[in-house]
């Protein structure tokens, strides 16, 4: 009988989200309700993306978020999406005019996409907030759960790695 939960432990331990895994895509709905595939702005753009996966419950997340749109204004060759976690197993659905309200309090204007079901925040391990992932040419170049004070630094030097005139 032991040997079944230490299929479910390894079972777990291989799915985690790595460094070089190529990025699970998605489906999301933006906060006006448009169609977003994951897929599509992979193929399409072709430009290295962060993903931040956030709920409007979330303190580190409000302090993360500021940051990333500030970032975003410099780093404008990358395409920043928050991404609203909801639908997850105990954690309450998150109402689209409260993630608004949150948005405009901290006067943050990176695109949202509603994480309904919780599968993009599956696929991310993004159980704990907040959860950051960098992707470029359809690749996971970093990954990072919880946000503290200086955090922004190892971020800098991983999209400053994906410029161009870097690579």
């Amino acid at each position: 009988m032991k040997i079944l939960p230490m299929i479910f432990i390894l079972a777990f331990s291989f799915a985690e989200l790595k460094v070089g895994d190529d990025a699970p895509t998605f489906f999301a709905k933006t906060l006006d309700n448009k169609s977003f595939f994951l897929s599509d702005s992979l193929e399409r753009n072709q430009r290295p993306i962060v993903l931040s996966f956030f709920a409007t419950w979330c303190g580190p997340c409000r302090i993360e978020m500021p940051v990333l749109d500030t970032l975003s204004q410099s780093y404008n060759d990358i395409d920043f999406y928050l991404i609203n976690v909801s639908g997850l197993e105990g954690k309450k659905k998150e109402d689209p005019v409260e993630v608004k309200a949150l948005l405009e309090k901290l006067g943050v204007t990176l695109p949202v996409l509603m994480d309904k079901y919780g599968n993009a925040a599956q696929k991310y391990d993004a159980l704990i907030l907040p959860r950051l992932v960098v992707i470029d040419s359809s690749k996971i170049v970093y990954a990072h759960t919880g946000y503290e004070e200086g955090d922004d630094k190892k971020l800098i030097e991983i999209l400053n790695g994906l410029r161009p005139e870097n690579k």
